[in-house]
């Protein structure tokens, strides 16, 4: 007896190939959930004419704005 015959190789390369789609699998799902529970937020401000405007951000949706004088 030599080793692993073809039939055992092609199932170990089988079944290692269905576990790394399994982990690639979980770590997209875990990013996603991640991305949707946890927050970015950011700020950015907006001239239009003489108002400037201060606007709160989550993953780049703006949710709010508000003058900047209101919070001089």
């Amino acid at each position: 007896m030599d080793g692993l015959g073809e039939v055992d190789k092609a199932l170990i390369v089988a079944f290692a190939v269905v576990i790394a789609i399994v982990l690639l699998s979980g770590l997209g799902i875990y990013a996603s959930l991640r991305v949707s529970t946890h927050h970015d937020y950011g700020m950015t401000t907006v001239k239009t004419g003489d108002v400037t405007w201060v606007c709160l951000t989550d993953h780049g949706t703006t949710i709010g704005c508000d003058t900047v004088k209101e919070y001089q």
